[in-house]
């Protein structure tokens, strides 16, 4: 979405910062206009993330040096969230992109805020399985 890393990062960042703000001022749950849709009250029980928390970030990026400055910025990835036990339970097929996002989405869909991109199905499928849970719809922001 942006030129380079560093302007992308710092775009993402802001938008979680603003995301925070949202957690905090939560209240009421208001979900996406979904019929049958019940609030996922969860959201209210759990504390937000802290402002310094590290976040989740799944990307197609492969430059090491972005991913370096993702990472640096606080980023965190899949593959440093999963321990040997659940790599070797989930076989070879988690490293297939597709099988992979599935995980991704899954993992986004239950996130406290969510950001991504507008133009991207995969943000939207995750935009989508947020609403179907109940989540709040105040905390994704897709531009």
């Amino acid at each position: 979405m942006e030129k380079n890393a560093e302007f992308h990062i710092k775009r993402v960042k802001n938008r979680l910062e603003k995301g925070h703000s949202v957690l905090h001022q939560l209240g009421n749950v208001t979900t996406y206009d979904i019929e049958n849709v019940e609030p996922d009250m969860e959201q209210t029980t759990l504390p937000p993330p802290l402002p310094d928390d590290r976040f989740y970030v799944a990307t197609d990026e492969r430059d090491p040096d972005a991913l370096r400055i993702f990472s640096e910025a606080g980023g965190v990835f899949l593959t440093e969230l999963l321990e040997m036990e659940e790599i070797r339970a989930f076989g070879w097929p988690l490293m297939l992109t597709d099988v992979r996002a599935l995980v991704e989405q899954s993992l986004l869909a239950h996130s406290a805020y969510f950001y991504g991109s507008q133009s991207s199905s995969f943000a939207g499928r995750v935009a989508n399985l947020r609403a179907a849970r109940g989540a709040d719809r105040r905390t994704a922001l897709l531009d």
